[in-house]
């Protein structure tokens, strides 16, 4: 039997996220399909559209076998830490023949290309950074990186680096990279007009994403009728069914955002105060001193982000520092040295020691037999101590699966608790269980 892996948000599930399981059974004659998907907080350093059991519902219903959780300390990061936690996740598996992505350039030779030129050219942390100093977004900064170090480098390498899908789409194969794994890549290109596009109103062929999906929520009366036409007719009736667990956005969490900054900020000792802010994920120096310096004019999630906003710094990383602060996640809260460089080789299960399961179709329940090597959680209340009960895990890495695991509930606690109302249906994570189609 050949299973696939996707590493995806569904934030919210669309046509494009249909056509890409639709391809991949087509090419692979892949039985199993596979996800591996965020939490209630995603990628962009924002709560989830709507929350992960509702999302699992909408993935097995269009064709998925199994869900598992990418735990939030890697859903919630940057594209590097992204791909590794989810390519961990699969390879821990153990029965992953293949792994499929989505892409702008829809080519897996010219993203080869561009890793073996970010690995085997000694493109590190230092000279990219170089470029970061001088104003320029990490993306930029890396294509300038390749441009002027790597002999013969094409043009067509340089361009992949600058679209959003192409640089997540690196980031995947990099990971294989050091994990070692066996897990064949491969790739689809995107159907859509961009991942960042907004604009609900001019999409190609029923595609539209799901970027432009929220923004039809925030801006239409009836959202529902102006989305219709862009995701399948199973997810209008989950959505339209789930009204009040749905639409969920990162101003929910500006009450909390504010009462987190005030709590760490000291303006009477600003040394002390950037050495704590920079204790979290994604937070540096500069970006502490803009958060101290501008938080007598805090208003929302949003606006806050928008203040701190610079040519170096784009929203999604601002968003993704300061969900980290809320979260509580912190540079030292993995198991795993940084900067990592082409030369490590990682074990899966360092990255991902325990396989979290959402959701799955019950005619596949025997698959899971195969997961020898990783700790399969599908009961919360039982997590903890199938976790120190492992005699195949170290100490260190025991406490890791339950610092990680623990992290990820009280994620999940947060978001239900303050993004819903008294009318909330969003199961606890005690209560949910396993959703089974």
């Amino acid at each position: 039997m050949k299973t696939t892996g996707i590493i995806a948000e569904y934030n919210p599930f669309h046509n494009g996220h249909a056509y890409q399981i639709d391809t991949i059974r087509k090419q692979t004659g892949a039985d199993n399909i596979v996800i591996v998907m965020s939490g209630n907080f995603v990628q962009r350093g924002m709560p989830a559209f709507t929350d992960k059991y509702l999302r699992t519902a909408m993935a097995l219903e269009n064709g998925a076998s199994f869900v598992f959780e990418l735990p939030v300390i890697y859903a919630s990061a940057s594209a590097g830490l992204f791909a590794l936690g989810g390519a961990a996740l699969l390879e821990s598996l153990g029965f992953v023949d293949n792994i499929c992505f989505g892409s702008e350039c829809g080519n897996i030779n010219i993203l080869n290309q561009a890793v073996n030129a970010l690995t085997n050219n000694n493109i590190s942390g230092p000279v990219i950074n170089k470029f970061i100093k001088s104003g320029m977004s990490y993306p930029a900064a890396q294509a300038i990186a390749i441009a002027q170090q790597v002999p013969g480098h094409t043009e067509e390498t340089s361009q992949v680096l600058s679209q959003p899908n192409n640089i997540l789409a690196i980031e995947y194969l990099k990971a294989l990279k050091l994990l070692k794994s066996k897990i064949t890549p491969f790739t689809i290109k995107r159907c859509d007009n961009g991942y960042n596009n907004k604009d609900y109103t001019s999409c190609i062929d029923n595609f539209s994403s799901a970027t432009a999906i929220r923004t039809a929520f925030a801006n239409e009366k009836e959202p529902i009728h102006a989305i219709s036409s862009f995701v399948p007719g199973n997810i209008l009736k989950i959505l339209s069914q789930n009204t009040e667990r749905i639409n969920i956005n990162e101003n929910m969490l500006s009450n909390i955002l504010y009462y987190k900054l005030r709590s760490i900020i000291d303006k009477n000792n600003i040394p002390r105060t950037v050495s704590k802010l920079t204790e979290f994920l994604d937070v540096s120096s500069a970006l502490a001193n803009r958060i101290i310096k501008n938080i007598g004019n805090y208003n929302t999630f949003t606006g806050f982000t928008n203040t701190l906003k610079t040519k170096q710094y784009t929203y999604s990383r601002i968003c993704r520092s300061l969900l980290h602060i809320i979260l509580d996640i912190r540079k030292d809260n993995f198991n795993i040295t940084f900067p990592l460089s082409a030369q490590d080789s990682l074990d899966a299960c360092q990255i991902t020691p325990y396989a979290r399961l959402l959701g799955m179709d019950k005619s596949k329940s025997s698959i899971l037999k195969n997961i020898k090597n990783t700790i399969l959680i599908t009961k919360t209340a039982d997590a903890i101590k199938s976790i120190r009960n492992n005699t195949s895990y170290s100490q260190s890495l025991i406490n890791f699966a339950e610092k990680t695991f623990e992290k990820d509930i009280f994620a999940a606690d947060l978001y239900r608790n303050t993004t819903h109302n008294s009318n909330n249906t969003c199961p606890d994570e005690y209560r949910a269980g396993i959703i089974i189609k």
